[in-house]
């Protein structure tokens, strides 16, 4: 009589073919946070200047990047429109849902990025393009390690600057992305300038957004997702305005994320390691199971 195989056994070899999978899944990951590309200054420009739909707009950016927690606040870096460095959640309206903001002039005023939600470095003056001064030597290491720790960063206005390569394409730190963001300050030929033709998406809308009133002056920037989506930059919560006259491939953002907001929570995909790791278990079940049916015939 021929002996088949315990379950215990089976087991067994399943559990050495799935070891390397579980090894990859113990790895850290490069980067567990979320990167989000603003092509807009409603919150730096727009609002403090009393426009109620930048405000608006605002308040459901406070409450994305917070997850619509109280607990953790949000760190604004650099200055608004207003002149100062005090909390722009004072603007009338910015702050409906009630998160706690603190701004501060630098990045080292923060003090441990870990105690934050979320940060958002302000453009220049809250306006137009992004503000690479924010981002001074040295201080790149403390935004990687509060990515890694699962924080989210929102840069207003992007138009490429390689001072945020080491976050955006850290495999290519010295890439021109300047070259693949269209509008002001871009590199990319395009006639948008300053338009309220954004649309917000379905993703957008699961991440706390709604389509906002005209402000006269909504989008600045568009990027190209042909080239940003290789990069992890997946999910687009506006839609950049159609008559921008683009010469690249697109399609465009206005809103660009590499990953959910807090509010729009996990995609509820399992981690690749997770799966590889499935994988390898059911494959050594099923190839023991058919190794002693073969035994048996």
């Amino acid at each position: 009589m021929k002996k088949g195989f315990s379950f215990q056994r089976i087991m067994q070899s399943a559990v050495v073919l799935a070891a390397p999978a579980a090894f990859l899944m113990c790895m850290p990951a490069a980067q567990a946070g979320t990167i989000i590309l603003e092509g807009s200054d409603a919150i730096g420009f727009h609002c403090p200047g009393g426009n109620a739909s930048a405000c608006t707009y605002e308040s459901q950016t406070w409450d994305a990047l917070s997850g619509g927690s109280k607990t953790d606040p949000i760190a604004i870096i650099g200055q608004d429109d207003s002149g100062t460095t005090g909390d722009v959640g004072i603007q009338a309206g910015s702050n409906t849902f009630g998160m706690t903001l603190d701004q501060f002039a630098t990045l080292a005023g923060a003090g441990t990025l870990s105690q934050y939600a979320a940060i958002y470095f302000l453009a220049g003056d809250g306006c137009c393009t992004e503000n690479d001064s924010l981002i001074p030597v040295g201080e790149d290491a403390a935004v990687l390690a509060y990515l890694a720790g699962g924080g989210t960063v929102m840069i207003e206005n992007y138009i490429g600057g390689e001072a945020w390569n080491f976050a955006i394409d850290p495999g290519a730190p010295s890439t021109n992305l300047n070259a693949f963001v269209a509008g002001v300050g871009g590199g990319q030929s395009s006639s948008l300038s300053c338009d309220d033709g954004e649309t917000v998406t379905a993703t957008g809308i699961a991440n706390g957004f709604t389509q906002p009133s005209v402000m006269s002056c909504w989008t600045h920037q568009a990027y190209d997702e042909s080239v940003f989506t290789p990069l992890g930059f997946t999910k687009s919560f506006f839609n950049s305005p159609a008559d921008g006259g683009y010469t690249g491939t697109g399609p465009y953002s206005s809103l660009l994320s590499d990953g959910n907001t807090l509010t729009g929570g996990p995609t509820g995909t399992p981690e690749p390691a997770s799966m590889l790791l499935m994988g390898g278990g059911l494959a050594a079940l099923g190839f023991m199971a058919r190794r002693r049916a073969s035994r048996k015939s």
